[in-house]
């Protein structure tokens, strides 16, 4: 697994970032089901790649990345075709040779792309700007994002449910979820605990939450 070094100005970029590399096995195990997809990748704004993974010989650890390093050296179009994605917030394809393609998804943070998911898949031909195919890729991969990211959270929730074992373990279990869903907005936080905002807070003083 490659943890993420690059500074984003938002960490919650970073997190979220991290969090698509932890579920991308689980996601190509079912995009690799697509019979025409080829190969797949995912890279930061800087075009390091962070996951690969093929039907073939392409494996997500240090020689498959390579590999990717090495087919973009000598693919400059898809290269620009993955920047045009990153600028634009939006998809880009560009024909990869006869008969394949490599469609460029940007995955979004707070306010503008913080990755792109690389894939190369077989067309029937199609080579305009929007294809149906292209389309649906787009929406596979954001619908397995949000399916696995549900799965893990309950997981979490699930073993972190064993080590609770008090009233206030709950409480303090429940502020922390909701501060990282509110992004610690006092106010946001208060209206979905229903509770108080002075309430609120002498709570997470009371248990250390800073």
């Amino acid at each position: 697994m490659v943890m993420l070094k690059e500074q984003v100005e938002n960490q919650d970029d970073v997190k979220e970032l991290q969090m698509i590399i932890n579920l991308m096995c689980y996601i190509a195990l079912d995009l690799k089901e697509i019979s025409c997809l080829e190969s797949l990748a995912v890279f930061d704004t800087k075009l390091n790649t962070i996951f690969c993974e093929s039907k073939l010989e392409l494996k997500n650890d240090k020689d498959g990345r390579m590999m990717v390093k090495e087919y973009l050296k000598d693919h400059k179009e898809v290269v620009q075709c993955m920047k045009d994605a990153l600028k634009t917030g939006e998809h880009k394809k560009v024909k990869e040779r006869e008969g394949k393609s490599a469609l460029a998804i940007p995955i979004m943070g707070v306010k503008k792309p913080i990755g792109v998911v690389g894939i190369i898949y077989e067309t029937d031909g199609c080579q305009k700007a929007v294809c149906t195919a292209d389309l649906l890729f787009k929406d596979i991969i954001n619908i397995f994002i949000i399916k696995y990211r549900e799965i893990k959270q309950k997981e979490t929730m699930a073993s972190m449910s064993c080590s609770l074992k008090t009233l206030e373990d709950y409480e303090k279990y429940a502020i922390l979820e909701t501060g990282r869903k509110c992004n610690w907005n006092i106010s946001m936080m208060a209206k979905e605990l229903e509770i108080g905002r002075n309430t609120l807070y002498c709570k997470m003083k009371k248990m250390g939450i800073s």
